[in-house]
């Protein structure tokens, strides 16, 4: 039974095939969406499901911010000199790890920012755009981005990263209603280290992963394939 646009937390843990404790853990962490209660059960954001679904519910350690952009970037050809040595050589030996796939990155990597949602009516999303280093959908206005990924750029959506604390401020000033299926997705990060090597831009397997949070197939398999492909030509080199 679907309520108030969301689903139970029953079905919720049936979605993700977890028991009713994690689905509390996982929206204590952030992962799923709490919508409002009705009587004693939690109502749930579905597309927070979906992403959880696609990231996998394994529990264990993820890459601290610092280690996800440096992989990131080595990924996307890049040296992230503002790492120590020793830890970059560490980043190299486990992308070397055949075990090491793209689904397990884009799941690793999940604490490199933290994502906020909101609603805009579609007319305001290229102001909004204008603020943010685009990521994402909304990156393929760069065309060599978008014939990396095989795809069109939409104006539907503005996603993109901000400094932590700009996004609340964003909001204010165009009126950003949140809202977990909102048009606008915000970013928020500290380590913009990784952004300087590749011009002011996100890192190309930073897009990626965005891509692959995306609720559209066609976005998240185009996110997954380039960041294999990334994956695979670190491993030749």
């Amino acid at each position: 039974m679907v309520i108030m646009d969301g689903m139970t937390s029953t079905e919720a843990a049936e979605q993700l095939g977890i028991n009713q404790a994690r689905v509390r853990d996982l929206v204590a962490s952030g992962r799923l969406i709490k919508l409002g209660h009705t009587g004693r059960s939690m109502i749930i954001d579905p597309a927070s499901v979906q992403r959880v679904k696609y990231q996998g519910v394994r529990r264990g350690r993820v890459w601290a911010p610092h280690t996800a952009w440096a992989t990131l970037s080595m990924l996307s050809g890049d040296n992230p000199e503002w790492l120590i040595p020793p830890r970059r050589s560490r980043i190299k030996t486990s992308l070397r790890d055949p075990e090491l796939t793209a689904r397990h990155i884009h799941s690793l990597a999940r604490h490199k920012d933290k994502v906020k949602r909101y609603r805009t009516p579609p007319a305001s999303i290229p102001a909004v755009a204008e603020e943010l280093v685009t990521t994402g959908p909304t990156a393929m206005t760069d065309k060599h981005t978008a014939a990396r990924f095989g795809l069109a750029a939409g104006g539907g959506i503005a996603e993109g990263y901000v400094a932590i604390g700009d996004a609340d401020a964003l909001a204010e000033h165009y009126f950003l209603a949140p809202d977990p299926a909102g048009n606008v997705v915000i970013h928020e990060i500290e380590v913009f280290h990784a952004f300087a090597a590749a011009n002011g831009r996100p890192p190309l397997a930073a897009i990626a992963v965005d891509l692959m949070d995306s609720l559209a197939t066609r976005e998240r398999s185009a996110g997954e394939r380039v960041l294999t492909e990334l994956l695979e030509e670190f491993r030749r080199a």
